[in-house]
């Protein structure tokens, strides 16, 4: 089977846009996974309101063969069976006002194994059962990763079906799914949040949070509340118990992240991730004064060990300037923090970063020959192991 390939959330905007630009003339379809809550569906949405496609969302995973072929009932007059046409398929031509049609084919891997014959006819005849697809139909599915992200899926381990499909993996990254965010309307207290911590955005070895936990949360902020604006959300918070409300973000995008999301707007943290990798002056003169609390550091050089790791695995040719910059600035920060705590976040850099070699290399960046020195001292019983 196809590996699939890695892609951000504007990468896959794009490879949308350029699929439907063919009006549904390629012979292959589009295959997306990822981690439950990525924002597949919502990024195919949107490019199909963008091209102005009429939109069809359907969840394979409560589908069967039969459903997709339609209800057979007899017609008497030339004594034989036909098949009425699906409410959930395409319809026969595109709806007056749309330029083409988007038959999105969610959880496509946790169908029913008789479900793949009937997909790959639709990407290679246009058929669904007896039922032609309108021209300018393109196909797209999406499904789960499975043992990565602890879903149960549908093995179809069918070459010529795998043959067929473009497969990409779309791996949320804060920076592009900003951009989408920003297009999309996302509550701009949302936005906020997620530019000052982009670590936020996602955690990978849990449910929560994630981008789809963030729309919801978005989701909340206005229709349910009717905030409108980062002011109106803070003013709330001010002068309201928004006891329940914090329940709710809680139960969208779990208590760690649902939790400092509405304190960051009740009394901001002091420091922030991107202060760290930035090389603040400023921050990082409190931090040697003393003037940041320490929750405050602990949250901001965690979620900067973060960020760090994910910029490193989307390398493939290895750590670039920027990134041994701001491992450089980051070394700055912890040097400066208690010995204790800087052990651990020097453990935690090595362990999950994959970045220990190239710390030599990132106190190059240092001009300053004292301070580099003293960094070096402080980190050196990292170096020598």
């Amino acid at each position: 089977m196809k590996r699939p390939v890695e892609v951000s959330t504007i990468e896959l905007i794009e490879i949308l846009d350029r699929y439907l630009q063919t009006e549904g003339a390629t012979n292959y379809a589009i295959k997306i996974v990822g981690y439950p809550g990525v924002g597949k569906s919502a990024i195919v949405e949107q490019v199909a309101k963008k091209h102005n496609y009429y939109y069809i969302d359907t969840r394979l995973a409560f589908k069967e063969n039969v459903d997709l072929g339609g209800y057979p009932v007899p017609d008497n007059n030339l004594k034989r069976m036909i098949y009425f046409r699906p409410r959930f398929i395409p319809p026969e031509t595109i709806p007056e006002g749309y330029n083409g049609i988007l038959w999105f084919l969610d959880e496509a891997n946790r169908a029913h194994p008789t479900v793949i014959q009937t997909l790959f006819q639709i990407i290679t005849e246009r058929m669904c059962g007896e039922h032609a697809l309108p021209p300018k139909t393109a196909i797209v599915l999406a499904g789960n990763l499975g043992d990565s992200d602890n879903t149960v899926i549908t093995d179809f381990d069918d070459s010529a079906l795998d043959g067929r499909l473009a497969v990409f993996n779309l791996v949320p990254d804060a920076s592009n799914w900003l951009q989408w965010a920003i297009e999309e309307g996302i509550h701009p207290a949302v936005i906020q949040y997620i530019s000052t911590y982009p670590d936020r955005l996602w955690d990978s070895s849990s449910v929560n949070p994630n981008p789809r936990g963030w729309h919801q949360v978005s989701d909340t902020l206005y229709k349910a509340y009717n905030l409108k604006t980062e002011e109106q959300f803070t003013g709330y918070l001010a002068n309201n118990d928004y006891k329940v409300l914090q329940k709710i973000i809680i139960s969208l995008i779990g208590d760690v992240a649902g939790t400092d999301f509405i304190l960051q707007f009740v009394s901001g943290r002091a420091i922030s991730s991107n202060d760290i990798l930035a090389g603040d002056e400023k921050k990082l003169q409190e931090l040697m004064d003393d003037a940041i609390p320490a929750e405050d550091i602990l949250w901001a050089v965690n979620g900067a060990i973060n960020m760090l790791c994910n910029d490193n695995i989307k390398r493939s040719d290895g750590p670039d300037e920027q990134l041994l910059k701001e491992l450089s600035n980051f070394l700055k920060f912890v040097s400066c923090t208690r010995a204790d705590t800087r052990v651990s976040f020097m453990y935690s850099l090595v362990r999950d970063c994959g970045l220990f070699t190239q710390i030599p290399d990132a106190l190059n960046y240092i001009d300053n020959p004292e301070e580099k020195q003293s960094i070096m001292q402080k980190v050196q019983v990292f170096l020598d192991v």
